[in-house]
């Protein structure tokens, strides 16, 4: 748990400094704001008029290069639905097309006026559509707040005790990012310095908790050695029990089944491998080699093994019988 969060701290630590190191990047020369454009005023109909207008642009342009201008007439409005209603109808979005249209080749070209054409489309679609009345609206509000009312979303507001803590811990880090962004523009080899070093950091918090690890594994199988092996010949000894119980009975299967991790806890207590349930009767193949006596009768056992418990083989006392003989052979080998 210590290594776990030495590591988490590091990569924290780098990720600050990398987060810094940006913000201290100096801006893009040539770079302009911006602009934002005034709102004429308008009615429904020349909102729809200008949507008319601009899918002649866009169909034209999709025909060809040279029709992809931008028309002086275009401008952003300021819609009048009545009752003080409104809404802003900006096109800064088709100047931006069809500039980047003009630059496409016909295919490309056409592709985008199509999709250009099928968001003024649903614009002209939106205007068209009656406005909700006050009425109606409130009928709706009071549906919503019923919704809202049931019991799944009484908790919605509700905050855990952690929540604030990590807020307050977002806020702080965002108000570090900033001094850290601020000191950064009047020295800008500060950024790199903190980064490098907190890799450096990191790096070697990363070896220390590898080194405590090590040690600990080494310490652990030193104490684990002895006990292993005397209780691996009392689990060989329940296994191949076992095995001879479901062979009286004549469920072959299963004392197949008991006969191979027999030979398998046999060869865990010659120290071959660490004990691991995880694993597949193939992957304890690959730890042997493939040229030794014990991967040889490990194989036979593992393939007669395989086709009866995953294959679904019937088992026969010839089958029990060989797996006993491979097993017996295994441990005097």
């Amino acid at each position: 748990m210590i290594g776990r969060a030495l590591i988490f701290a590091a990569l924290t630590a780098m990720t600050l400094a990398g987060s810094s190191w940006l913000h201290a990047q100096p801006p893009v020369k040539g770079q302009l704001p911006a602009v934002k454009s005034s709102l004429q005023p308008a009615t429904l109909a020349d909102y729809a008029n200008q949507i008319h207008r601009l899918q002649a642009v866009a169909a034209a342009c999709a025909q060809k290069a040279a029709a992809c201008q931008s028309p002086a007439h275009i401008a952003s409005q300021k819609v009048r639905l009545g009752a003080g209603a409104s809404f802003n109808a900006r096109y800064e979005w088709f100047h931006a097309a069809l500039a980047s249209a003009k630059t496409r080749r016909d295919k490309a070209r056409a592709a985008e006026m199509q999709a250009v054409g099928r968001r003024l489309s649903a614009d002209l679609a939106d205007a068209a559509t009656p406005p909700v009345s006050a009425a109606n609206f409130a009928v709706a509000r009071q549906r919503a707040n019923a919704i809202l009312a049931e019991k799944e979303f009484v908790t919605a507001d509700r905050q855990s005790l952690t929540e604030p803590i990590f807020a307050w811990l977002a806020m702080w880090m965002d108000r570090a990012l900033m001094r850290m962004a601020a000191f950064g523009s009047h020295a800008p080899w500060i950024g790199p310095v903190i980064e490098y070093g907190l890799v450096c950091l990191a790096c070697v918090l990363l070896l220390l908790w590898v080194m405590r690890s090590a040690r600990q594994q080494r310490l652990h199988l030193r104490l684990e050695a002895k006990r292993q092996i005397e209780v691996t010949d009392e689990r060989v000894l329940n296994w191949m029990h076992e095995a001879e119980q479901h062979a009286a009975r004549g469920a072959f299967r299963d004392a197949v089944h008991c006969l191979y991790w027999a030979s398998i806890v046999t060869l865990e207590g010659r120290r071959l491998w660490l004990p691991d349930r995880a694993r597949t009767p193939r992957e304890y193949l690959r730890l042997l080699d493939p040229a030794s006596a014990t991967a040889v009768l490990l194989r036979r056992q593992t393939l007669s093994f395989e086709s009866i418990w995953y294959g679904l083989r019937p088992a026969q006392q010839s089958d029990y019988e060989q797996a006993l003989t491979l097993h017996r052979q295994l441990r005097s080998a």
